[in-house]
């Protein structure tokens, strides 16, 4: 019986962590899921700040919170910028991530794909609520290939709400929705060993 188990459980912790590789290993966002802090983000220092919050925890990783104290004179002031990455000519690429506001408080914001030095892009707006969404953009890269790199640009729209982050992405190909049980791992293998154990 021990054995079977053994069996089982190793399998169980191998294909989670394959399918788990296999959704991280084509991502071109570097600390996505904010491992090491804000490292390779920015966001303008004059309009607030983007930190990692401890008190909220993200649906895959940590949670980063833009709080926005003031704004500029553009709709784009202030914005979060990803690490940049590269993008070829004429490819279908994916941007993701996971967003929401206060309780009660719905938040428009302007997301693209964005070449740095060009400043152009392609992407969407999208309105953010207090709920965790996975927002997301498919679209055919019809702009230089890199370089210039790109960025996950996120512009906040003139206004003042505070919106948290996690788990952006960028891939080649079109959108695929990632179960939560293959990005947490330890969740599904919590599942599957209370499962054992009631036999």
């Amino acid at each position: 019986m021990r054995s079977k188990i053994s069996i089982l459980l190793s399998s169980i912790v191998a294909l989670t962590m394959l399918a788990s590789g296999a959704l991280a290993a084509g991502n071109l966002v570097a600390n996505p899921d904010f491992e090491v802090d804000t490292e390779g983000y920015s966001f303008g220092e004059a309009y607030g700040t983007f930190t990692v919050d401890p008190s909220v925890a993200g649906i895959v990783g940590n949670a980063a919170l833009a709080k926005v104290d003031s704004v500029g004179a553009n709709a784009w002031e202030p914005e979060i910028h990803t690490p940049p990455f590269d993008l070829e000519n004429g490819k279908t690429y994916t941007y993701a991530f996971w967003a929401k506001t206060e309780s009660g408080k719905t938040r428009p914001l302007g997301c693209r794909f964005e070449q740095l030095d060009t400043w152009v892009g392609i992407g969407e707006d999208i309105t953010v609520t207090d709920q965790w969404a996975d927002y997301h953009f498919t679209g055919i890269w019809e702009h230089p290939s890199s370089p210039p790199q790109v960025v996950i640009h996120v512009a906040f729209n003139l206004q003042l709400e505070d919106v948290w982050f996690c788990h952006f992405r960028a891939y080649e190909g079109e959108y695929v929705e990632e179960p939560l049980a293959s990005v947490t791992p330890v969740g599904r293998l919590a599942t599957a060993w209370g499962q054992i154990k009631s036999r």
